[in-house]
């Protein structure tokens, strides 16, 4: 069993209009993940990605967040230019990212994975790698509805080549059972309609990070993988956020 010194961990939020009931309470008590994986591991980093859509007939416009900041930073991500500030080791700067999250517009979930998937994590040998998501919808929901089918397989086959561990929160939906496929994943199936409202962050955080805690670092060495499956390395920078490369 390997040991790891690091745990880099990204937290995926779900920032669409549906989950303006739940953001409050996932951003209050997402200190309780902090506490369980202390003692454990030496060096925890954070890691944040908040994505959001506007959709204008077969056009869409995405607003992404991440601790690098807001549009410039998915620039910085594919231009590998400024890879440390995706990363911090102090909490506190993840909750006033958090802070700042502020829900509107349709989800796409997928997305946001991806995006969380390109992250500059630490080494494999010494890094456990987690990605956490939180939402409201079904992963199938969204801009990217006709699209899931095609591209969970693709998350999945990226997961296992970046060796990255996943926790979802979500409703149960056939896309949740396939991506609960990928290994290590771990699914917690949550309503929807209402937001997140009637999850005890508290036990199902605390949960994550007993799980994190307690797991070795997946082995191996990091497989090629397919950077920006959406093709987000190439869309456009306008005011209110990025225009997808393939809207008119």
């Amino acid at each position: 069993m390997s040991s790891a010194s690091q745990v880099d961990l990204v937290l995926v939020i779900d920032t669409s209009a549906s989950m303006r009931p739940c953001i409050n309470a996932l951003k209050q008590h997402l200190r309780e993940l902090i506490q369980p994986v202390q003692g454990h591991i030496s060096k925890l980093r954070f890691g944040l990605v908040g994505v959001s859509a506007t959709s204008h007939g077969d056009q869409h416009i995405y607003r992404v967040e991440t601790l690098a900041g807001g549009t410039d930073s998915l620039s910085a991500l594919y231009d590998n230019s400024t890879q440390t500030e995706f990363f911090s080791l102090e909490s506190s700067r993840v909750l006033t990212a958090l802070d700042n999250l502020n829900p509107s517009g349709d989800e796409d979930n997928l997305l946001a994975l991806d995006i969380a998937l390109d992250h500059p994590f630490g080494p494999i040998a010494t890094t456990k790698r987690v990605v956490a998501l939180f939402s409201d919808e079904k992963i199938e929901s969204g801009v990217q509805r006709s699209a899931v089918t095609a591209y969970i397989p693709r998350i999945i086959n990226k997961l296992h080549a970046r060796r990255v561990k996943l926790f979802c929160a979500m409703p149960y939906s056939d896309g949740a059972q396939q991506l609960s496929e990928a290994n290590g994943s771990e699914i917690e199936d949550v309503a929807g309609g209402q937001g997140l409202s009637s999850v005890d962050f508290r036990t199902l955080l605390g949960q994550i990070g007993k799980s994190i805690s307690a797991s070795s670092i997946q082995g191996g060495l990091e497989e090629r993988y397919e950077r920006a499956l959406f093709g987000q390395d190439e869309w456009v920078s306008i005011e209110d956020g990025w225009r997808d490369s393939d809207s008119n």
